[in-house]
């Protein structure tokens, strides 16, 4: 059966976060997503899932520095993973809200646009002619329940892994399989040490800060 993941990378992000599993963070998408739809096909009762598409959706955070640390994770993904991959950027938008000790108005970063990017995205591939037999989602956020139901509307099996500290009963409840991103899933994912441009031999490797998978 066809398969298409869906990936969250701030929800997952997050949650490798409050997992303390960010020693990984130079993760292989890709292999990630490759790992997670076997562990669905063992709960589906052993279905064997081929990945066709990887959709993964996230924004460049607003702090310079880390910023910089994203960029190069970013180009290192585009430049390892199959032509089926495919990244889509948010944005971070500037809001107010009153502050709880003096009533003034301070400033805050709000993400936007990752859950209708994904949404968008789900019900595109469900809606497709050449739809795929499954989706894999790996988020934890319920918003993106409605895009779940309407891929099981078109027929599709819906495959929702969670990732660590960010999974919720509900959509336990919705998804057709429902399994949780591991350490496991997270450690024998890496992207290689060094990412080449191929255009002009141009290396990439883990950030300052960033455990280099040989030390994984």
């Amino acid at each position: 059966m066809e398969i298409a993941a869906f990936v969250d990378g701030l929800n997952l992000y997050h949650g490798m976060e409050a997992a303390n599993l960010l020693r990984y963070r130079w993760l292989d998408i890709t292999a990630m997503c490759k790992r997670l739809a076997r562990t669905a096909g063992e709960k589906a009762g052993g279905i064997e899932f081929d990945l066709t598409q990887v959709v993964y959706c996230t924004s460049f955070v607003s702090e310079h520095a880390a910023q910089r640390r994203q960029d190069i994770y970013l180009q290192a993904l585009q430049f390892s993973q199959p032509p089926y991959f495919r990244t889509l950027l948010g944005k971070y938008e500037l809001k107010t809200r009153p502050c709880t000790k003096c009533g003034e108005l301070v400033g805050f970063q709000k993400e936007k646009r990752t859950d209708v990017n994904l949404a968008v995205e789900i019900v595109r591939a469900a809606s497709a002619d050449d739809r795929p037999d499954a989706i894999l989602l790996v988020s934890g956020d319920t918003d993106l329940i409605p895009a779940i139901e309407a891929a099981q509307d078109y027929g599709l099996l819906t495959c929702v892994a969670a990732p660590p500290r960010r999974g919720l009963q509900h959509l336990n409840n919705v998804a057709d399989v429902y399994l949780r991103v591991t350490a496991g899933h997270l450690k024998y994912s890496p992207l290689p040490d060094v990412v080449h441009n191929p255009d002009n031999g141009y290396p990439f490797r883990p950030p300052d800060g960033w455990p280099s998978p040989d030390s994984w």
